[in-house]
C-alpha cells in the first residue's frame, strides 16, 4: 500500500508539473516582430521646360500664314522690280551685320554690287519711286521711308542672323556675276531663297510653342518651374514679331532708316 501510495504521489507531481508547464507556455506574450517603414516615394523630377530655338523670346508673334500660304512679311505683294530694291536691302543689311570672319567678305561684295550695277539700280529705285507717288501723292516718300525701315528690320532679326549671313554670302557672289540687265530676275529668284531662312525658324519656333503646351499640360505653369529656367530668365521680355524693331537686349548695330541712294 505504501509503494502504490508513492507511485501515485509521483505520478501526481507530474501531473502537476505538466499543468504548470503547460499554464506556462499558455500565458507568455510573444515578442513583436518589427516591421520596416515604407519606403519614401520617389520623385521623379520633370524635364526641363521646353526653350526657343536660336536663343529667341520665349515669348514672340510670328508673322501669320496668309490665305495663300504665304507668311504676312514685308516681302508680299510687291512687283519685281521692288523684290530687286528688297534685295538689295537684304545685302545692305547683311554687310552691316554680318561681321564674323567667314562672313567678312559681305561688306567688299555689297560695295562691289552698288558700283558694278549702280546703272540698274538708279533706274530700278526710279521705277519704285514713281509708283509710290501715283499711289500716295504727296506723302509718299514718308511712306517709303517708313515700308523701307520695316524692311531692314525684317532682315535683321536676330534669331535667324547667322543662316542670314550664310544664305547672303553666297547670294552676293551670284549677284555680283549677273549681268545688270538680269538683276531683277535674279532678285526674283533670290528673295526666296532667303525667306527660307525665316520660315524655318518660324516652323522650328511652333514645334517650340506646341512643346511648351504640351509641357506646361503635364508639369505646371512655367512660373512654377521658375527655377529651371535660371536667375536670367527671359519670361519678361516682350513679345515682338520679326519686322518690328528689335528688343534693347538684342537689337542689332543701329541701321539706317532710310535706303541709301545707289550712287553711294
Amino acid at each position: 500500500m505504501a509503494r502504490m501510495g508513492l507511485n501515485r504521489a509521483s505520478a501526481l507531481a507530474v501531473a502537476v508539473g505538466m499543468t504548470t508547464l503547460v499554464s506556462g507556455c499558455g500565458g507568455a506574450k510573444p515578442a513583436p516582430i518589427a516591421v520596416a517603414p515604407p519606403p519614401p516615394p520617389v520623385i521623379i523630377a520633370p524635364p526641363r521646360m521646353p526653350s526657343p530655338p536660336s536663343n529667341a523670346m520665349m515669348a514672340m508673334a510670328l508673322p501669320q500664314v496668309r490665305p495663300d500660304g504665304l507668311r504676312d512679311t514685308p516681302m508680299r505683294d510687291i512687283d519685281d522690280n521692288e523684290k530687286l530694291w528688297y534685295f538689295r536691302a537684304a545685302f545692305n543689311v547683311a554687310a552691316l551685320n554680318c561681321q564674323s570672319p567667314q562672313h567678312a567678305r559681305i561688306t567688299d561684295d555689297y560695295n562691289v554690287f552698288i558700283k558694278t550695277h549702280k546703272r540698274e539700280l538708279d533706274r530700278i529705285n526710279k521705277i519704285v519711286e514713281e509708283k509710290y507717288r501715283k499711289r500716295y501723292g504727296n506723302g509718299f516718300a514718308r511712306i517709303r521711308d517708313t515700308e523701307n525701315t520695316q524692311v531692314y528690320n525684317f532682315f535683321a532679326f536676330p534669331p535667324v542672323k547667322y543662316d542670314f549671313c550664310d544664305a547672303a554670302l553666297v547670294l552676293g557672289q551670284e549677284a555680283n556675276a549677273q549681268p545688270s540687265k538680269e538683276l531683277v530676275t535674279f532678285s526674283a529668284r533670290a528673295l526666296p531663297t532667303l525667306e527660307g531662312v525665316f520660315d524655318r525658324f518660324y516652323a522650328s519656333y511652333e514645334n517650340y510653342q506646341t512643346d511648351l503646351q504640351k509641357w506646361i499640360a503635364l508639369y505646371g505653369s512655367p512660373e512654377m518651374r521658375a527655377a529651371q529656367a535660371g536667375p536670367a530668365t527671359t519670361m519678361a521680355q516682350p513679345a515682338s514679331a520679326p519686322g518690328a524693331a528689335p528688343a534693347a537686349a538684342s537689337q542689332p548695330p543701329v541701321l539706317p532708316t532710310v535706303l541709301p541712294s545707289s550712287s553711294e
